[in-house]
């Protein structure tokens, strides 16, 4: 195995800024400031103003709801926190007079996945904000061997992965950071040894072995 590049390990200043939280309840990234929508597995703070003892906590299932005092279940994922919010302040206008509502992501669920010519291959916990340079600085950075123009980018869409090509060379030494994108729950990066057009035999010979319960990923071309 040949000796990881220690240059691959430091990313560009503000890279690893931790995601600050905005006074609406959710949480900015570092740079394109995508709002967050929820995700099975993230634990909801939800709280009323005038009546705090229906107060709670509460994890958003694998069918996307959760269940709550008075109204029972309801769907939660992929709705923004604000969005969610305005959802439950609705419903509960049925049983309570002018009830004001808000909901705070306490912690996230799911993972991502990192792949390839790294130094530890493994699956990370999902935090919003994180972005594909710094999932890969959790999986040790890149190896020496590491193909920075052609990394993979896998993500769900219509209940298929779909592939996107990203150029993290210029992500690296900070000229241009526009393709280290923010990453989203079950995300799979794979960094390839060689170039894009091999992909599609990594992505069926590799990856689908290392994670065989992902969904259908179809070819990059």
């Amino acid at each position: 195995m040949a000796p990881a590049d220690p240059r691959h390990d430091r990313l560009p200043r503000g890279l690893l800024r931790t995601p600050a939280r905005g006074s609406s309840g959710r949480r900015v990234g570092p740079r394109n400031g995508l709002p967050y929508r929820i995700h099975v597995g993230d634990t909801l703070d939800v709280r009323f103003y005038s009546t705090p003892e229906l107060n709670t906590k509460a994890t958003v299932r694998s069918d996307g709801k959760i269940s709550l005092e008075l109204v029972g279940d309801i769907e939660a994922a992929a709705q923004t926190p604000e969005a969610f919010a305005k959802i439950l302040g609705a419903r509960y206008a049925r049983e309570l007079r002018n009830p004001t509502v808000t909901v705070v992501v306490q912690s996230f669920g799911g993972q991502v996945f990192v792949a390839g010519e790294v130094k530890r291959p493994t699956a990370i916990s999902f935090a919003h904000g994180m972005t594909a340079l710094q999932a890969i600085a959790s999986a040790g950075g890149f190896r020496d061997t590491a193909n920075l123009h052609g990394v993979v980018l896998m993500r769900v869409s219509n209940g298929e992965y779909r592939p996107h090509r990203l150029a993290l060379n210029s992500a690296v030494t900070g000229k241009d950071l526009s393709s280290d994108l923010q990453l989203q729950p079950a995300d799979v990066l794979y960094v390839p040894r060689t170039g894009i057009a091999e992909v599609n035999l990594i992505v069926d010979q590799y990856v689908k072995k290392v994670l065989p319960d992902l969904p259908y990923i179809p070819p990059i071309f």
